[in-house]
């Protein structure tokens, strides 16, 4: 961890630095030049503002769009973070925040981690559907080594399944105040009938669903 007044400290729960390790942040820190140091501070005041911004202030609420958690949850430092046969890796997980669609799954995509992220691609992405069924399902159309990587992910996260329903709840939660505060729902192109399935995809009848909110 750099200091701006150019010391190094120490990370909470952090390992101590091996002797090599050491000498070679000292190296750093003391020939750091002004340049960078500038940057750092404007990057800092820049997450910091992003950090402070209310996410419902740039958030829209869209129909069938999965939103990453941290988008809508910035200040969170969970990161799912994990190891699998000696290689790191880690997984973005995005939700469904339309209270009115009751979707109950997490869109995963895995990336293998790198300092570099400059030209970082996914490994693969994956529905964690909260009904076992359906999860077991998609379990089996995995290939051994994405199979290898979800497990992974499950071992390092004991408690997994319970993350996702906290991060999902919160998810509708932000769907909630979105409908309410965010901008009305626009006509639908084909004339849709009070009994007929509302188009927003909730799976309700539309008098019971967008039919008030429409413009």
């Amino acid at each position: 961890m750099l200091n701006f007044d150019k010391t190094q400290g120490q990370l909470p729960n952090q390992k101590k630095y091996t002797k090599i390790q050491s000498e070679i942040i000292k190296g750093f820190v003391k020939n750091l030049p002004k340049e960078l140091l500038v940057l750092f501070k404007q990057r800092y005041t820049e997450a910091k503002a992003f950090g402070e911004k209310d996410p419902k202030s740039y958030l829209v609420l869209e129909p069938g769009r999965y939103v990453n958690y941290m988008e809508y949850f910035p200040r969170n430092s969970e990161n799912l973070n994990f190891s699998c046969e000696e290689e790191k890796y880690f997984s973005e997980d995005s939700y469904e925040l339309d209270p009115r669609i009751d979707n109950r799954d997490v869109k995963l995509v895995f990336y293998p981690f790198a300092l570099d992220d400059k030209n970082l691609k996914p490994i693969f992405t994956y529905t964690y559907n909260f009904d076992e069924d359906k999860r077991s399902e998609a379990d089996s159309k995995l290939d051994a080594k994405e199979t290898d990587i979800l497990l992974g992910l499950n071992q390092s996260f004991p408690n997994l399944f319970e993350v996702f329903k906290k991060r999902y709840k919160q998810g509708k939660s932000m769907g909630e105040d979105l409908l309410k505060t965010g901008p009305k729902i626009p006509v639908f192109e084909d004339k849709v009938k009070p009994n007929d399935l509302c188009p927003c995809g909730s799976g309700k009848k539309y008098k019971k669903c967008c039919a008030s909110k429409v413009n």
